[in-house]
């Protein structure tokens, strides 16, 4: 940002007279000098020539060319906060799957706990009834087995929050052992949207929207510079100086000014400027159709992007019919279990059955919050103030 500035600032300076000062001594060896008889001696120059010259220049008209050039400048200012701006999204957007990834994996530990608490408890009362002699060990195998493989998966999620903390640390620059709590939960909201106006607001907003359009801004701005380079110039310039070498008195330095008004017009470039205008037609029909497709990937976006939410609601609404299910399947499997109705693979498989459903929610509840700012993202909503 700061070097899109300073060429702003030195485009602008084209505005302002150009004022320098130059200094010079020169000594000479050959001398013109005659002697007249009757009259004298006379010199008509000095050994040592002293000048001490301050000058101003000012572009008077340049046809527009200063304009242009300050202009361009603008329009790459323009592109450089937009960069700034795309990165600051890139960024928030890096943090999405951070933060409402800890939300899951919390929540998906809380399910383990649950399944495992439950699990403590039939191991238990099944200890119990082995010691009785009611219950093989294998039974109480297979119940420690079960409750192994969750201890397991409960680290891994642990585990994954780990690397979550670390990606986020390394994002904000903070030290890699550092830990935060989201403040926020893992909710499902269904999404209802008009693709239409997603895809206008996309156009509207977007920063790679607003970046081809600085850069048919730019392209533009140059075709019009490169109209202007064999139309005429002037400037104006004014110079004020000191030296000797001056008739009669060649010695003596004395102040003198002049003043100069210039016109130049070039008659023929040999076509350059036609071949430069010709370039900039050819980059800005390129631009268009960059433009043109960019529009094209804008609305392909959302509408995947819409697609991939209906799709997981439908798959989220299946989830929760399988959670009733599961939930029914061991309040029977735990009443048959009692009354010695079934094994206790059987018991342990409707747990893990609705163990699985309610791990498969979340997971599909996750795909759909972030799937939710996939849409805000493809939309150029901004996440951060």
């Amino acid at each position: 940002m700061a070097g899109a500035e300073s060429k702003v600032r030195e485009a602008r300076s084209q505005y302002l007279p150009q004022v320098g000062f130059a200094s010079s001594y020169t000594r000479i060896s050959l001398l013109s000098e005659i002697d007249i008889p009757g009259l004298g001696h006379f010199k008509f120059s000095t050994p040592d020539n002293l000048s001490f010259r301050l000058g101003a220049s000012e572009q008077v008209f340049t046809w527009g060319r200063v304009d242009k050039t300050v202009e361009m400048n603008r329009i790459g200012m323009d592109m450089a906060q937009d960069g700034v701006a795309l990165t600051k999204q890139m960024l928030a957007y890096q943090i999405v799957p951070i933060f409402y990834g800890v939300l899951f994996t919390d929540a998906a530990v809380k399910v383990v706990d649950q399944t495992l608490a439950l699990l403590g408890q039939k191991l238990a009362a099944l200890e119990e009834r082995y010691r009785a002699g009611l219950a093989s060990d294998f039974d109480v195998s297979l119940i420690k087995v079960q409750m192994g493989g969750l201890e397991a998966q409960k680290l891994d999620f642990q585990n994954n929050v780990r690397k979550m903390f670390m990606a986020y640390d390394r994002i904000a620059g903070r030290p890699l052992e550092s830990t935060f709590i989201p403040d926020g939960e893992l909710a499902f909201e269904p999404v209802s949207a008009d693709a239409k106006g997603l895809v206008e607001e996309a156009a509207a907003n977007r920063v790679e929207a607003r970046q081809i359009r600085n850069e048919r801004r730019l392209v533009q701005t140059q075709m019009a510079l490169a109209r202007t380079a064999d139309k005429p110039n002037v400037i104006a310039a004014f110079n004020y100086e000191f030296r000797n070498g001056f008739l009669p008195s060649v010695d003596r330095i004395k102040g003198n000014w002049n003043a100069v008004l210039a016109v130049s017009y070039p008659v023929f470039d040999g076509h350059r400027t036609s071949a430069q205008v010709a370039q900039s037609e050819v980059a800005l029909r390129t631009v268009e159709e960059q433009a043109a497709d960019l529009a094209r990937g804008f609305e392909l976006e959302i509408d995947e992007t819409l697609a991939d939410l209906k799709t997981l609601e439908l798959k989220i609404e299946i989830e929760k019919t399988k959670i009733a299910h599961a939930e029914r399947a061991v309040k029977i499997a735990d009443e048959r279990y009692l009354n010695g109705l079934i094994s206790t693979t059987d018991l342990v498989e409707a747990q893990d059955s609705l163990d699985s459903a309610r791990l498969n929610y979340l997971q599909l509840v996750y795909s759909h919050v972030l799937g939710r700012f996939n849409l805000l993202k493809a939309a150029g909503r901004k996440i951060f103030s």
